[in-house]
């Protein structure tokens, strides 16, 4: 699994433990239905990269975008400020999401009030940056059996004549490691 997918995961899963936030998603999902309302939607954005501490490690930083969804009526501000309330403050009790990132800090709220009107919504993404290390996986097999055999350089002789294998195998092994 993806660091943005498992970063998207700890944020759904630290937000929808709140009663409120009980409809929380991963991705790009908005309302069909005022049925569904409110209801908070966790989707990272652009990321960047730098060389981290050796040539196998990069430190990415990401956008994560906590979107709320809520009626659109003549309480959409407070309803969608408290729910930013509750997702700031649930969000700021752990900066390594769990040992996932390094740091994850809140960089900002933006309203929206057009791209949900189709159900007589609005939206307030909040902007989250995240940073993490990430490493390449180890691309070698699932090693779990080994055979060895050994060729020795003539041993019945003494003294060993050629002092080269002689192509004989002269021990064998099958070595089984546990996982």
């Amino acid at each position: 699994m993806h660091t943005r997918q498992k970063i998207r995961d700890q944020v759904r899963q630290l937000l929808a433990a709140h009663p409120g936030l009980a409809n929380c998603y991963t991705g790009r999902v908005q309302p069909t239905s005022t049925d569904k309302l409110p209801f908070a939607n966790v989707e990272t954005g652009g990321e960047t990269a730098e060389r981290h501490s050796d040539q196998f490690s990069e430190l990415r930083t990401v956008r994560v975008y906590v979107r709320l969804y809520a009626s659109a009526d003549e309480h959409l501000d407070d309803t969608l400020d408290a729910l930013a309330e509750t997702v700031e403050s649930l969000l700021s009790l752990d900066q390594t999401l769990g040992g996932i990132s390094e740091t994850f800090e809140y960089k900002g709220a933006d309203p929206d009030t057009a791209s949900a009107a189709n159900v007589e919504a609005g939206s307030l993404a909040l902007e989250y940056e995240c940073k993490y290390v990430w490493s390449p996986a180890p691309a070698v097999d699932d090693f779990g059996t080994a055979v060895v055999e050994i060729d020795m350089s003539s041993p019945r002789n003494d003294p060993p004549a050629p002092t080269v294998p002689d192509g004989q195998i002269d021990a064998a092994a099958r070595i089984t490691l546990s996982s």
